[in-house]
């Protein structure tokens, strides 16, 4: 289990980047992009069987349940991100 939090944290940067990248290029509505993000953890996680630089000692579903983790993780981290930062910038007012 510790190899499945440590991948999804691995491929969690890539997720992330091409989560952005989907809001920012088309216009899927907010209420979907955690649904969205989940399924390019998934994809991303299912791209990384054939890599063999990033693959690591996991099983099919190892790696995609990596890459559920690392999608969810996605659509929170940058939620986090930038409500955060609203807040700091309301109080330096």
């Amino acid at each position: 289990m510790e190899t499945i939090i440590i991948f999804a944290g691995v491929i969690s940067v890539l997720t992330v980047a091409l989560v952005q990248l989907i809001k920012k290029t088309t216009t899927v509505p907010d209420k979907l992009m955690p649904l969205v993000s989940l399924f390019v953890g998934l994809l991303v996680g299912a791209i990384a069987l054939v890599v063999p630089e990033i693959t690591a000692d996991l099983s099919v579903g190892g790696h995609l349940l990596a890459g559920g983790i690392s999608g969810l993780s996605a659509s929170g981290l940058y939620d986090i991100a930038t409500k955060t930062n609203r807040g700091f910038k309301d109080t330096e007012k």
